[in-house]
């Protein structure tokens, strides 16, 4: 009997040892892949950068509040332009100026992170307000792509509705024609 206990005592040891080594490397995966996970990380970097474009000190909130501005302007741009495309309406060369734009972009963000960073107050002030013109600029040029795409739009809109509007005084002109011709008659 004792015997029976004591096997049963190690084959449970080796279960629980079994099923602690598995948790145990399942859970170091997990937390392996946490930490190398790039959407833990964006989302992160995104909420620290929400939380300092509504920091008090000025300095501190103006270059998150332009990164957002400049990540804002780009999202829409890139909207813009896949509901054009899924519309089948003519972008011309406006995706390649659309990149051009966004590489433009990651350029000044780089940039006004590194002017977040300085140390020194009146350098990063200076380099703060160089970088904002250059980022209003970019947001003007990105706002002027999506103007132009909607100002496309409308021209095409307008064409299809002078096309139905016309396509309707003729349907309604043929209608009118057979009912004078056929309509009127009585059933003998």
């Amino acid at each position: 009997m004792f015997d029976l206990f004591v096997e049963a005592l190690v084959i449970g040891a080796g279960v629980l040892a079994a099923l602690g080594a598995g948790t145990g490397v399942a859970g170091w995966l997990v937390v392996r892949k946490v930490r190398r996970s790039h959407i833990i990380e964006r989302t992160r970097d995104r909420g620290m950068l929400a939380a300092r474009a509504y920091a008090p000190d000025r300095l501190t909130r103006e270059p998150a509040r332009l990164i957002g501005d400049l990540k804002r302007s780009s999202r829409a741009t890139h909207l813009a332009l896949a509901e054009a495309a899924a519309q089948r309406r003519p972008v011309g060369d406006l995706p390649r100026a659309a990149a051009e734009i966004d590489q433009a972009a990651a350029s000044l963000e780089t940039l006004l992170r590194a002017a977040d960073r300085e140390p020194n107050r009146a350098l990063k002030q200076e380099w703060t307000t160089d970088l904002a013109a250059q980022a209003r600029a970019l947001d003007e040029l990105s706002a002027d792509l999506r103007r132009c795409l909607l100002q496309t739009s409308r021209s095409i809109d307008t064409l299809q509705l002078e096309q139905a509007t016309n396509r309707l005084r003729t349907e309604i002109s043929a209608m009118a024609t057979w009912r004078d011709s056929y309509g009127n008659r009585q059933t003998w």
